[in-house]
């Protein structure tokens, strides 16, 4: 296990009243809750096993013996893997060797992060009053979507379509006549589904008028049909809008804590990793000089 948890008083007096096999009074509590085959299965890896539940309470409690039954099972699992000896095969080898990395990654980033502060009062309300389109004026959004392949179309040719009409309607239309390829769907979405540098846009766009938006594959024409206010309250904003900045706060910090590793590695590509790189680092400078679209 990655950490020991701190077991509870009322949870360890009803893991061992339950668990153990002890039969005399005078004889101590074990920290053992079950053998499988002479192999041990703890007390402290039932508790964590009830700690990954997420119940409480009685809930919690009545899930006592169904998790270490799981337990039991795993390990019977467990020991005839070994037995047949899965861990020598290379596919489990290398899925371990990504877990493995994967897992401490994580936890180096959490215990780093541990001084990120979650958003204050003013914070949130900074946030709710600045952003009404997602809280007073939220809205549900139908939208009529085009997709156009660049690699079918040509930008010079999209251009002139949507310079001559900005209804999203007429633009299928003429999509159709001059028989150019596009998918089109009718997409139902709220306000919160959107980037927030497109919604602010969405939210103005009048009835039948649409948006461009250009993306790696082709070009997205977003067309507003019609929408509906579901206001939502401060009170219910208030802990959507604290989790919501209180993970931004965590991400800024995870990319900054990249940021420092990075520039002070020591970091070389090879063969053709090294081509690769190098036309990365030009498509990354030349996003960086380009305004976003929207």
């Amino acid at each position: 296990m990655l950490k020991e948890h701190k077991i509870k008083p009322l949870n360890l007096l009803l893991i061992i009243t339950l668990l153990t096999a002890c039969t005399d009074n005078d004889q101590a509590p074990t920290q053992v809750a079950a053998m499988v085959n002479g192999e041990e299965i703890s007390i402290y890896q039932v508790e964590e096993a009830l700690h990954q539940t997420g119940l409480t309470g009685d809930d919690k409690n009545k899930q006592v013996m169904p998790q270490l039954s799981r337990l039991i099972e795993q390990s019977l699992i467990l020991q005839q893997a070994k037995a047949d000896k899965l861990e020598r095969d290379p596919d489990i080898i290398t899925a371990l060797e990504v877990a493995k990395r994967q897992i401490l990654t994580e936890q180096w980033l959490q215990r780093k992060m541990k001084s990120v502060k979650k958003p204050s009062t003013e914070e949130i309300d900074e946030f709710y009053s600045t952003h009404p389109e997602l809280f007073e004026k939220h809205k549900i959004f139908q939208l009529k979507e085009l997709f156009l392949d660049t690699s079918v179309v040509n930008m010079e040719k999209i251009d002139q379509l949507i310079s001559d009409t900005d209804d999203v309607n007429i633009l299928e239309q003429n999509l159709e006549k001059q028989k150019i390829p596009f998918t089109a769907n009718m997409v139902t979405t709220m306000a919160e589904q959107l980037p927030m540098d497109r919604l602010s846009v969405l939210s103005t766009v009048p009835f039948g008028r649409y948006i461009k938006v250009i993306g790696d594959k082709g070009v997205l024409i977003q067309g507003v049909l019609s929408t509906k206010e579901t206001p939502i309250t401060k009170e219910k904003a208030t802990a959507l809008i604290e989790v919501f900045l209180y993970n931004k706060a965590r991400a800024k910090e995870s990319n900054t804590l990249i940021k420092q590793l990075q520039d002070t590695a020591n970091i070389k590509y090879f063969g053709e990793f090294e081509k690769l790189s190098e036309s990365q680092s030009k498509v990354n400078a030349e996003s960086q000089k380009a305004p976003p679209t929207k």
